[in-house]
């Protein structure tokens, strides 16, 4: 039983850091379609509660928010509209546990 529960939970503790640009890549992905200064997403002319995110800066200033809807309870991107996968999440979430 615990194997299968190590299994289960792999994905979200493999060993290595992920780099800022990694990070910046997965927020252009599946983020800034919305939360950017200006928009692409049709339902959107400006970026869902002004968070934007479009530098590690910016990333770095949201984390909490971030991780709370990205990584815990996926509810960011909005419905998964573009397929968030759980491997990015889990990517995501490393990098953003590994802030100081």
């Amino acid at each position: 039983m615990a194997v299968c529960a190590l299994l289960a939970t792999a994905n979200f503790s493999y060993a290595g850091s992920v780099s800022e640009t990694e990070a910046l890549g997965i927020a252009r992905k599946h983020c800034v379609m919305c939360h950017t200064a200006k928009p692409t997403h049709q339902s959107f002319r400006e970026a869902p509660k002004n968070i934007i995110l479009e530098t590690a800066a910016d990333l770095k200033k949201y984390a909490g928010v971030i991780f709370a809807q990205t990584v815990q309870t996926k509810a960011m991107p909005l419905g998964n509209e573009i397929e968030m996968t759980d491997d990015e999440r889990a990517i995501f979430g490393r990098w953003l546990r590994e802030l100081p």
